[in-house]
């Protein structure tokens, strides 16, 4: 009985592994290493998943709690601003202001009246140390003075009425009232009394009542509260489980951070810490608002932090959790996780050992031969395509239409500083960007769309001021052949090519076009002395006009090179027509203006990047369609509009044989009144804002003949 051959005719021979244990030994190991350092790089990019977790946790609080504690600020600030313009208590401040000073035993009405008013309102609002002994205070006897409630003082800090507990003020508030600019709303700082009370208080302007101009304020209603439980417990975050979360107000005094809110665990610890106090989180806070990290509390343990500014005030609210007692739980699962993953490594290793073993049997030898061929060959069939691919001046890019890239060529893989088989699996805005990769999406979403090709030229920074012209070809699959994607997967095969020289070409020939166009509108001036420099400084204009209304490229160009050759059609005008002197018969007019349509005539057949000619064939028509094609509005290019605009105006501030040259002035003035009839109101604005705002006015006064 005959052996049996392999597909290529031959024997199939028994041979040793190709692997002996030596170097599977080394494969293992390598295996080990590289899945190790792969777990545990695992592991840090979950715990940094954690983190942005409580980043998200701690930026929730914070913003609740500096909605809160605004509520609280804006809820004060309201009710006081509305006693400082109640107009009895202006009308009566006003007549104190105004009145000699009383007798000491006698107090006038209207500091009764005041007063009662602020009293009320500090008991309502809560600027008293206990209520019931602020209201038994009116009207009779009056209680020690606090330091707490509301008074009204005069420019000289004379108190014409107030609460019981401001009857005397502290000469350190006044001076800070005194740092308040006149008429202005402004919060007192928290500031510590002798016996440690934390308070604060708010400065408001009180105007005359009806004052027909501007008058200065009369007097300041200063408001004084101490800060207590209803205004630190805003800080508290309403359902927090967590023990170590806390928010803390702080205020930065110089090279110092002051902590202005009760702390937990504050005993032996300083209520100011200095800036530079090495990752201190309190510190942090106040030098980069909104910023997470983890840095240590005053007691030196580690933290999670962020923080958030306060309105109006010089304050920082820091929200800070312990790290330690944050992260337990995730770092019980990430363990956990851990050596789930390396148990699992091991077992890789395990069954490749176990594999190894088995394909090196006798029983599996034919079998193992036969499949080492077929890979073989396969594999040279794929090391050729990869060949042929990776030569390609062009980078060779597949994706499915999920956008996940499956092939790469180097060149592609080059740009993306990773190697072609890194590429794979990888979605588009992970490897390019998703700027960059934008484009691309839309490119493969508008080929798959349409089922054909798509091409898009785009602008590549390459740095250091260099750009590059790329050609992207978007070639849509019916099916990406890769293993594991089901049938069918549509694709689409990108093809991008540097074509930055051909784009220099390009624009080499448009520079000889521009030369060439230059040429003829300078043999058309010799011939007409009087409208000399008139194209240019129409295209200049009309440039500058498009370049204003935020046209793209191709638009602005267009614009610029029909008002260079827009009298080309002049050199069929005889010299001594263009150099007459005096007015033109309406037969010599009718000869000029046929100058314009031999213009278009004479340039129809070159080929131009732009719609030049048509733009050239509209610009005579008026924009409320009473043109000679009866166009109207935005049936008319923008260009021919922007034309039309740029000719007038250069012809009314250019001399001409029969008349003397008008101002820029005046024929501005002249087309604004013509706006809807004859001209584009965008047009016209974006010819006034040049000449007014884009200094205009030189560079045209230099174009013009002297």
């Amino acid at each position: 009985m005959h052996a049996q051959k392999d597909i290529f005719g031959k024997k199939p021979q028994p041979r040793k592994p190709s692997i002996n244990p030596a170097v599977l030994l080394v494969l293992i190991v390598f295996f080990a290493v590289t899945g190790g350092a792969a777990i545990f790089h695992f592991m840090s990019i979950e715990y940094q998943h954690e983190l942005l977790s409580w980043q998200n946790k701690l930026a929730l609080v914070a913003d609740s709690r500096v909605d809160a504690l605004n509520g609280w600020l804006n809820r004060k600030r309201k009710a006081l601003a509305e006693v400082a313009d109640n107009p009895s208590l202006q009308l009566y401040v006003s007549d104190l202001v105004g009145s000699s000073e009383p007798k000491e035993e006698e107090e006038p009405a209207q500091a009764v009246f005041l007063k009662n008013l602020l009293s009320i309102t500090a008991d309502r609002i809560g600027f008293v140390e206990t209520q019931s002994k602020e209201l038994q205070s009116i009207p009779a006897g009056v209680a020690a003075p606090s330091g707490v409630g509301l008074a009204l003082i005069d420019k000289d800090g004379r108190i014409l009425a107030s609460t019981a507990g401001l009857s005397v003020i502290d000469p350190a508030v006044l001076r800070r009232v005194d740092l308040v600019p006149e008429g202005k709303t402004a919060i007192l700082d928290v500031y510590r009394t002798e016996s440690g009370r934390a308070r604060m208080g708010f400065v408001l302007p009180v105007f005359p009542i009806q004052a027909d101009v501007p008058s200065p304020p009369l007097a300041r209603l200063v408001a004084i509260t101490d800060l207590g439980e209803d205004f630190f417990s805003l800080l508290n975050h309403p359902g927090s489980t967590d023990e170590t979360l806390e928010a803390v107000l702080l205020r930065r005094d110089g090279d110092v951070v002051t902590y202005l809110s009760p702390r937990k665990n504050r005993e032996g610890v300083a209520s100011s810490l200095a800036l530079e106090t090495p990752d201190l989180d309190a510190a942090h806070a106040v030098k980069s608002p909104g910023v997470f990290d983890l840095k240590k509390d005053a007691r030196s343990q580690p933290t999670l932090m962020i923080s958030r500014t306060i309105d109006n005030t010089p304050w920082v609210l820091m929200i800070h959790v312990d790290e330690r007692h944050a992260m337990e739980a995730a770092r019980a699962r990430l363990r956990q996780m851990e050596v789930i993953l390396l148990l699992s490594l091991l077992a890789v290793i395990g069954g490749v050992v176990a594999v190894w073993y088995y394909g090196t049997s006798r029983r599996m030898l034919l079998l193992s031969l036969e499949t080492q061929r077929v890979a073989e060959r396969l594999a040279s069939q794929e090391r050729l395509l990869r060949i042929v691919a990776d030569n390609q001046n062009a980078s060779i890019l597949i994706a499915d239409e999920k956008n996940v890239a499956r092939f790469a060529n180097a060149k592609a893989a080059k740009t993306f500083r990773l190697t072609a088989d890194a590429v794979v699996g990888k979605d588009l805005a992970a490897l390019m960007g998703s700027a960059q990769a934008k484009g691309y999406v839309e490119g493969n979403g508008i080929a798959l769309a349409r089922r054909a090709s798509y091409v898009r030229a785009w602008t590549l920074e390459r740095g250091a001021g260099v750009c590059a012209v790329i050609r992207s070809e978007h070639i849509p699959l019916p099916h990406v052949p890769v293993e594991g994607l089901p049938m069918p997967t549509p694709g689409v095969l990108m093809i991008d090519q540097d074509i930055t020289e051909v784009v220099k070409e390009r624009e080499q020939r448009e520079r000889i076009l521009r030369q060439l166009a230059d040429m003829l509108v300078t043999m058309v001036d010799r011939r007409d002395p009087y409208a000399a420099q008139h194209s240019l400084c129409v295209a200049a204009v009309a440039r500058a006009m498009a370049v204003g209304m935020g046209l793209d490229r191709s638009r602005i160009g267009t614009a610029e090179m029909a008002g260079r050759l827009m009298n080309v059609g002049k050199i069929s005008v005889p010299c001594s027509l263009l150099t007459k002197v005096g007015a033109l018969t309406d037969e010599e007019r009718q000869t000029v203006r046929r100058s314009f349509q031999s213009s278009i005539d004479l340039l129809e057949k070159i080929d131009f990047e732009g719609p030049v000619v048509e733009t050239l064939r509209q610009a005579q028509e008026c924009y409320d369609g009473t043109g000679p094609l009866r166009m109207k509005g935005e049936a008319i290019l923008v260009t021919a509009r922007i034309i039309a605009v740029a000719n007038a105006f250069v012809g009314m501030i250019s001399a001409r044989s029969y008349r003397s040259a008008m101002t820029m002035d005046f024929a501005v003035k002249t087309l604004l009144e013509q706006i809807g009839t004859k001209y584009d109101r965008r047009a016209v604005v974006a010819l006034a804002d040049y000449v007014e705002n884009r200094q205009g006015r030189d560079a045209i006064q230099k174009l013009l003949p002297t």
